[in-house]
């Protein structure tokens, strides 16, 4: 009698952020079946179970006029039969609204079944109601149309035989219909056609409301078994979250503990250094640098911290957004880079031309300025003394371009050649002190303590932006190269 088959579906909307716990609203169940079948063989399928109800509704109907004598004349259909029959048709109609509005069909079957008894469409609407409709809607809609069908079932019994629409069934003669001259059943089918009338009634209403309280329920169930899962996964979700901050919050403690610690005994040596180096300018110029990397770093180190702690540092990728990077990681710091790596002896030929360097996304701005400091690193660990070329293009129709190239270690080119040595003694301290200062151990050599990630942290900033790096010896120099693709500047 109703669609019930295929189940309906709701649709709502719910935070896609983990942690957003309270923040917009539930979404809607979706039943397993109408999540497997395709949103148009649905439709269809419920088109096709419309046209199936409208046309054994208007068959039902039609029958149950025939049992109304103020339709016929002389056992004829006359014409305000002809029009009840032709207002059949638009009030089944209403029919393909039960899912949506499903108070059409019911006002429309309740006036068919106080016109004559038919309460077929009543009951397809009810069962609707009872299934979407609110709590007091189906309350309303359940008492008044379970009084209906009572009342029409009641008058229907009490009425001659010949008068109730199941008495077809008890005709001798199936052609002969109800009028004036139509056969009265005989009397032993009375108390069948009684009996069949009340049965039909308790089906019709048994389905209407038992079935569609019955899928009320299993939608309920479903409904609160959706809304437990989805606060699992947020309470998993915030339990994750939870012990990432706990472990954020203690690298920032260890990394600023530790650290922090070191670099500020390397500043305030360095200006110690430096005030008392006063007679030689070129000891004093590198102490001065090494305070400048020292209360730098001291800085980068405070800002990584910070970002350690928000757990913001993983978001710094295209698209999201975020403002200018921390401290001085941007590209306009690209000389000033420079100048503090020449300021420890080294030569650099730089080929520096940066534009649009306002519209340039931020993680993209200080992706640029990483690779050059790590290629400039690496430059100077493993080629100390060596010059290095440093070429940075950057628009934003072109993108960005970064080379970097120094000439190989002398151990590399000439295998058999003496070791350079790593430290000098220095004379100035030794005439500062009047005696002969010790000659020192040799300093470590830098190459020995890469790992190769920061070659692999380049390529994996070029791959973020869909750009490419490449690395290796190139005749007798060792050059870096990253490419980026064009961003959109603005108008």
């Amino acid at each position: 009698m109703s669609d019930h088959s295929v189940p309906p579906s709701a649709s709502g909307r719910e935070s896609s952020a983990p942690g957003t716990v309270g923040r917009g609203r539930p979404a809607g169940v979706r039943f397993a079946l109408s999540r497997k079948i395709p949103r148009g063989v649905r439709i269809a399928g419920s088109i096709l179970i419309g046209m199936v109800l409208f046309l054994f509704g208007l068959l039902c109907s039609a029958m149950a006029l025939t049992a109304n004598a103020w339709a016929f004349s002389d056992g004829v259909l006359n014409d305000t039969g002809i029009v009840a029959v032709l207002l059949l048709v638009p009030v089944w109609g209403s029919v393909f609204l039960r899912h949506r509005w499903p108070w059409v069909p019911f006002i429309a079957g309740a006036g068919l079944t106080i016109a004559w008894g038919d309460a077929l469409l009543l009951l397809i609407a009810l069962f609707h109601l009872v299934i979407r409709a609110p709590k007091r809607q189906v309350v309303t809609a359940s008492v008044v149309g379970t009084t209906l069908v009572v009342l029409g079932t009641v008058r229907m019994c009490l009425a001659p035989a010949q008068h109730n629409p199941f008495s077809i069934f008890f005709l001798p003669d199936p052609a002969q219909v109800t009028g004036v001259e139509a056969t009265i059943p005989p009397e032993d089918s009375f108390l069948a056609i009684g009996i069949m009338t009340i049965a039909a009634c308790a089906i019709g209403l048994g389905i209407s409301l038992g079935v569609g309280v019955l899928l009320r329920r299993t939608r309920r169930m479903r409904a609160v078994e959706s809304l437990a899962q989805r606060e699992s996964l947020r309470n998993e979700s915030l339990t994750a979250e939870l012990a990432r901050q706990s472990e954020r919050e203690l690298l920032a403690r260890e990394l600023h503990d530790t650290l922090s610690h070191r670099l500020s005994v390397i500043s305030l040596h360095s200006g110690a250094l430096e005030v008392g180096a006063q007679a030689d300018p070129e000891v004093a110029s590198t102490a001065s640098a090494l305070r400048q990397e020292a209360r730098a770093s001291l800085e980068d180190l405070r800002h990584l911290v910070g970002g350690v702690r928000d757990g913001n540092l993983a978001d710094l990728r295209p698209g999201h957004g975020q403002p200018a990077p921390p401290n001085s990681a941007s590209m306009r710091s690209i000389p000033q880079l420079i100048a503090s790596v020449q300021s420890t002896g080294t030569i650099i030929r730089p080929s520096i031309i940066i534009q649009d360097v306002d519209t340039c996304p931020p993680a993209l701005d200080r992706a640029v300025y990483r690779i050059v400091q790590e290629a400039l690193t690496n430059s100077m660990k493993h080629a100390p003394n060596s010059p290095v070329t440093v070429d940075v293009n950057v628009s934003a129709a072109g993108g960005a371009r970064i080379s970097v190239a120094n000439p190989l270690a002398q151990e590399r080119r000439f295998p058999d050649a003496p070791p350079r040595p790593q430290f000098a003694p220095d004379s100035a301290a030794r005439r500062t002190s009047g005696a002969a200062a010790p000659v020192p151990e040799p300093a470590t050599d830098l190459a020995s303590t890469g790992t190769g990630s920061g070659l692999e942290g380049i390529r994996e900033r070029t791959d973020m932006f869909g750009g490419h790096a490449s690395f290796g010896v190139r005749g007798e120099e060792f050059l870096v190269e990253a490419e980026f693709p064009p961003f959109a500047a603005e108008a």
